[in-house]
């Protein structure tokens, strides 16, 4: 695991993920950014899988290099556990490899609140990078839910 990790972004706002695909680099590589459910349903386990996406990518964030599968796929605070849990199941067994699951701690969510501060995709991003640096360290062996 030298290389930079294959990882996909799940987000709502391409305000919010342009900036953390590119402060993930340059230890996480971001293949694909979704902003929708329909979407992650839809190509996730293709994805994970080693494949290409069937449709079109919507957006310009990550590389949309899908030549090595993802080993990671990080959530932004837009997603609830009950949906994560969903695509987690929709995903299964569709990835050779063990797979990190990043997710913002239910905990930590405040519904309604005011819009993200300035600053926060690095906070997020250092939040995230550390929760895979950990994972990476054990060797990364295990499928893992990392709350960050």
């Amino acid at each position: 695991m030298t290389s930079r990790l294959p990882v996909i972004l799940c987000g709502r706002t391409t305000a919010i993920g342009k900036p953390v695909s590119e402060a993930l680099l340059p230890e996480y590589e971001v293949i694909h950014f979704f902003q929708t459910s329909e979407a992650i349903h839809a190509e996730l386990p293709s994805l994970l899988a080693g494949g290409k996406p069937q449709a079109a990518a919507s957006n310009d964030i990550g590389s949309h290099d899908y030549t090595r599968p993802a080993r990671a796929v990080i959530f932004g605070r837009g997603y609830d556990m009950a949906e994560i849990d969903g695509f987690r199941k929709a995903a299964a067994r569709h990835s050779s490899l063990p797979i990190a699951w990043v997710i913002s701690d239910p905990a930590k969510i405040q519904s309604n609140g005011p819009p993200p501060p300035p600053g926060y995709a690095n906070t997020v991003t250092d939040l995230v990078k550390s929760k895979l640096n950990e994972w990476k360290a054990s060797g990364a062996g295990e499928n893992a839910v990392l709350l960050y």
